[in-house]
């Protein structure tokens, strides 16, 4: 897996969707405190060269969106027992779910022929426990500018296919990058291969 990652000459930009949904109670909307919690995760370990190990590591950061932080929240709400959020996460289910995505952008993009015998059909299906081998963040430069909803990269590495995938884009939300793994000899060989050999 080397580090010469290059764009599709036919399929290098998914559109931008638009969407977001905002629950609110009582209040204002400006009155809550609107958190985005985001994991980060270490790079693919079959791109940093890391041993395989079961699940993946990861921490939890949270972007303001929008009304008042939680500091000014509670001077808001004296006397407020907390002010917070409380997140249940499962790095596995949302790495998976971030797998999952990635393979059905490639598979949009490039077909499911290149794909047969795709590694990350395993771990989208939770039969490899390796998920951190193949999904993680991107480490390297900035690949998706912070703008659009959601935004996503095919690219090739020799003929090992990733993506790169940006998911809340405009909120400054990280890169994902997601090793689907060697694309199929039969479809690298034919002409759909859609970057220079």
């Amino acid at each position: 897996m080397g580090e010469d990652l290059r764009f599709s000459p036919r399929f290098d930009r998914f559109p931008t969707v638009r969407c977001f949904l905002y629950v609110f109670y009582g209040n204002p909307r400006d009155g809550y405190p609107v958190y985005l919690p985001v994991p980060l995760f270490p790079a693919p370990g079959v791109v940093s060269g890391r041993p395989l190990r079961r699940g993946v590591f990861t921490n939890l950061d949270t972007l303001h969106l929008a009304g008042p932080s939680f500091k000014e929240a509670s001077v808001l709400y004296p006397g407020a027992e907390f002010v917070g959020a409380h997140t249940n996460f499962s790095p596995e289910d949302f790495s998976r779910t971030v797998a999952k995505i990635a393979f059905c952008a490639a598979v949009s993009a490039l077909g499911i022929a290149p794909f047969f015998r795709s590694p990350i059909k395993a771990v989208i299906l939770g039969q490899d426990p390796h998920i951190g081998h193949w999904v993680g963040c991107w480490e390297n430069q900035e690949l998706i500018p912070p703008s659009g909803l959601h935004v996503m990269h095919v690219l090739c590495s020799g003929t090992d296919i990733h993506v790169v995938l940006r998911l809340f884009a405009q909120f400054g939300a990280p890169e994902y990058h997601v090793v689907l793994g060697p694309a199929d000899p039969a479809f690298v060989a034919s002409d759909q291969w859609p970057w220079p050999r």
